[in-house]
């Protein structure tokens, strides 16, 4: 069985595209359209990794991530990929607080992505 990634950003071409990267590795990859729905996906799914974006509406990345550390083992400790076009010292702070693995700034690239993926999560 792959393992299983879950992507939120309210940006429909950036979930596309990175769906399509992380599928093609072999990955299953379910999308959120914001943080609410990441949080709920990461609850019933279990996923292996969340990769997430700051700006969403509804609930935003960093809110979705806090919710989520507070969860029972073993979800609250799943790798987190925090992506942001906004990289500020404010943000990987608290980053780093909520145990974000990788904070990633837009526009990311494929290559580095799935390395780091393969890096947390190991090959599908």
């Amino acid at each position: 069985m792959a393992k299983k990634i879950v992507i939120a950003d309210d940006e429909v071409l950036v979930r596309q595209v990175i769906k399509q990267v992380l599928q093609n590795e072999g990955y299953d990859v379910i999308e959120a359209k914001d943080g609410k729905e990441a949080v709920e996906l990461v609850r019933d799914e279990k996923p292996d990794l969340l990769i997430i974006d700051v700006r969403m509406p509804v609930m935003d990345g960093m809110q979705a991530c806090r919710i989520i550390r507070e969860f029972d083992e073993p979800i609250r400790s799943i790798p987190i990929i925090i992506l942001t076009a906004i990289d500020t010292v404010l943000g990987r702070r608290l980053s780093a607080e909520l145990g974000i693995e990788l904070y990633l700034t837009k526009p990311i690239s494929m290559k580095e992505l799935r390395q780091r993926v393969k890096e947390l999560i190991g090959p599908p």
